[in-house]
């Protein structure tokens, strides 16, 4: 796949999967199990892409992605992304808040034969945490 084609299946895992709610794009650019990478501090550890999506539609369900930043080398798509999001159904077996988030974090993308194999992700857990009072200080 060219570089530009590896860019597309990102951008339609941030806009059609997530921005339009589209859980029926899975298998055109996931390759189910995506093997997870996360740092050791990650609040949400889902064992699959389709288990982390329907988990955060349930508790966050207007989550909407800005992409700030794209860049693709080889099989390679790192973005720096943002988002906002309500939470208004269960978190990590907490009960909904009803409090909106912001966070932002970089996700490194390995695609291979146009779908989403693996994953990087680095991002906020700890300020999601503290935004949703799960944490304090």
């Amino acid at each position: 796949m060219s570089i530009d084609a590896n860019k597309a299946v990102v951008g339609r895992y941030f806009h059609e999967l997530w921005n339009e709610k589209r859980g029926d794009v899975l298998p055109e650019i996931a390759r189910e199990p995506v093997t997870f990478n996360f740092p050791s501090g990650q609040a949400h550890r889902p064992p699959d892409l389709t288990t982390w999506y329907e988990t955060a539609q349930v508790a966050f369900p207007d989550v909407h992605f800005e992409l700030n930043l794209q860049i693709a080398e080889g099989d390679l798509v790192a973005v720096h992304w943002s988002y906002v999001a309500t939470n208004t159904g269960p978190f990590l077996g907490r009960p909904a808040t009803g409090k909106t988030v912001t966070d932002t974090g970089v996700t490194i993308f390995r695609i291979e034969g146009g779908l989403i194999e693996e994953m990087w992700m680095v991002q906020d857990s700890l300020g999601l945490m503290r935004q949703l009072g799960v944490i304090t200080t």
